[in-house]
């Protein structure tokens, strides 16, 4: 249920399953395919189920320390569960109607963000340990968000739509301004207040604590032919000298290839790629396996086959699932603090179908 389309948000672009077909693919145990070996082929699991119509679906997921987190499911109207521990509680959530949570982080268990996108306009909320309340509404989209503390907040656009550009906005505490050297900046990730990451395009850019600077990638990403258009589609800072992000080469009606590249504080090079299709939609949201390495989810678009890759040692693989590749979607990741375990969000779905019951899953990985 990869719903969006940059263009259009709708159902049609929903792939679904029924409650029977879930449970028989859990029980089967189906593993994924092509273009790399296994990773973890026992390791992730389904711990959480959620039926919910149409346009069930977990688009964002934060781990907040080792025993709790967030996650949030729907589009139609989202709904938040909360976990401790083993268990995931429906907590309640101030969603509407035509919206989803396009991207969540936290930086304690008193500290949680979510950020909404119904297609035209979002809005960040923010959990401060009690209840949910919002601190600002914008007339863009936000696809990207990067957390520091309750008062050091970032927020990136989705790709481009003419006239539609969010670009980098600010928050400090008390209000939300736009950095002007930020215009049209996407994704995001951040390491301290004077080091933040984002892209647009064939560009990755960095905060220095004042303005934004951009460098090209455009050498590193796959080839422009006809009907492709490569772009760097997620990012993911882990330390000064480590950085991650992923470039697409955007192929019509297939997407991919895929390409991961890696700043070592110098220079960007391309260090792995892999003829994996769409995982742009929503922007890759990357996490770290806590030993180096990075997992990118790469969900796949109207019965494509979806992946969950990990990069480590300079490989690239694709991970086992509990379900098929081609009946689930892995949307979101997020590690859990102090550890190399890994929750993660999306739908299983059948094979061939769309827009009929998919089933809302969170999964955990664990070594």
């Amino acid at each position: 249920m990869l719903k969006k389309s940059w263009v259009v948000v709708t159902a049609a672009a929903t792939v679904a399953v029924s409650a029977l077909a879930a449970s028989s693919a859990l029980a089967m145990g189906g593993s994924s395919s092509g273009g790399g070996s296994s990773s973890g082929s026992s390791s992730w699991r389904i711990v959480k189920q959620l039926h919910g119509g149409s346009f069930a679906d977990i688009t964002a997921v934060t781990a907040v320390g080792r025993n709790g987190g967030w996650a949030f499911d729907g589009q139609s109207s989202p709904a938040a569960w909360e976990r401790n521990g083993s268990a995931w509680s429906r907590m309640p959530f101030p969603g509407r109607g035509g919206e989803q949570v396009a991207v969540a982080a936290a930086t304690s268990a008193s500290n949680v963000w979510a950020f909404t996108d119904d297609g035209q306009h979002s809005r960040a909320l923010r959990w401060n340990g009690a209840t949910w309340s919002v601190t600002g509404t914008f007339s863009r989209v936000i696809g990207g968000a990067a957390v520091l503390s309750p008062r050091d907040v970032w927020v990136f656009g989705q790709p481009l739509i003419p006239g539609q550009q969010l670009g980098a906005w600010h928050y400090n505490g008390h209000a939300w301004s736009q950095v002007p050297s930020g215009r049209g900046l996407e994704g995001g990730s951040a390491l301290s207040a004077s080091s933040v990451w984002a892209f647009q395009g064939t560009d990755v850019a960095h905060w220095n604590g004042s303005t934004w600077s951009r460098t090209s990638v455009a050498r590193l990403l796959p080839a422009r032919q006809f009907l492709n258009d490569p772009a760097v589609t997620g990012i993911y800072a882990q330390s000064p000298t480590s950085v991650y992000a992923i470039g697409n080469g955007n192929l019509q009606d297939e997407g991919g290839p895929l390409v991961v590249l890696h700043y070592n504080g110098q220079s960007w090079t391309k260090v792995a790629g892999g003829n994996y299709g769409y995982g742009t939609q929503p922007l890759q949201q990357l996490t770290s396996d806590g030993h180096g390495g990075i997992w990118i989810p790469a969900p796949g678009f109207n019965g494509q086959k979806s992946y969950l890759l990990h990069f480590a040692d300079g490989r690239l693989t694709a991970a086992s699932l509990p379900v098929s590749s081609s009946k689930i979607a892995v949307v979101t990741v997020s590690r859990i603090p102090g550890t190399s375990d890994v929750l993660a969000g999306g739908y299983t779905h059948q094979a061939s179908n769309s827009a009929v019951n998919p089933v809302a899953v969170i999964l955990q990985y664990a070594r």
